[in-house]
Order: structure tokens, then sequence, then C-alpha cells
């Protein structure tokens, strides 16, 4: 029997970026600007820790932004 492939729920921000269609500098600052909560990977204090976004939050981000023309 075919196990169906699952997609992570976490995905790090180079990821994230295409799953949006944008580049990583484009949603880096999409996160600076508080519009996207991240998860910190490593120490949670650490400014320089890897972040990585929900899939879930990107949806929900990607609903909140669309329009009809």
């Amino acid at each position: 029997m075919h196990k169906p492939e699952t997609q992570p729920r976490l995905l790090r921000l180079k990821a994230a970026a295409d799953y949006l269609s944008m580049s990583p500098r484009m949603l880096r600052a999409i996160i600076q600007r508080d519009e996207l909560p991240v998860i910190k990977a490593n120490d949670q204090a650490a400014d320089n820790a890897a972040w990585r976004l929900d899939r879930q939050d990107l949806d929900a981000w990607i609903d909140s932004h669309k329009s009809a023309l």
C-alpha cells in the first residue's frame, strides 16, 4: 500500500518564501513588520536563532491578503 507523502508543517525561511512565491528578503521584511509569527528553532532567546514558519500561518496570511479586482 502506498503511503501518501506528508509535507512538514514547519518550514525554513527559504522554503516558506518559495511557498509564498516571494524572495526570502521580502518574507524577512514581512516577519520584521510582525505580519507573520515565527518559531525560533534553537535557543528561544537567541536573536540569531534559525526561524521556522508554520504552514498554517502562511496559509492564513495568504487568505488575509486576497482581494478581488
